[in-house]
């Protein structure tokens, strides 16, 4: 598969929201360059600002995509209630 970086792209998320308000994210599909509709599970949330920041959540993700692991960033916005996806490349 030929490399491309993916920048601030709308996704489609499956998350989980504690009691606390506090959100964790497990499940994405984007579109791939083709129009494949791809599915990833998050394997673990490296980092995240949800205290900082009130405008939305920034997370540092890895997921294993396309049999590789990778590392990405999702972004929720409190705002538009809209999850995109940045930093990942294929």
């Amino acid at each position: 598969m030929e490399s491309i970086l993916r920048i601030d792209m709308p996704v489609q998320m499956i998350s989980c929201t504690d009691t606390n308000g506090k959100i964790t994210p497990m499940r994405f599909r984007f579109r791939d360059k083709t129009g494949e509709l791809l599915s990833v599970v998050v394997d673990k949330v490296l980092s995240e600002d949800q205290d900082k920041n009130k405008v939305g959540v920034n997370f540092s993700c890895a997921a294993n995509v396309c049999g590789t692991q990778k590392i990405f960033r999702l972004r929720y916005s409190y705002f538009s209630h809209e999850w995109r996806l940045s930093g990942l490349s294929m």
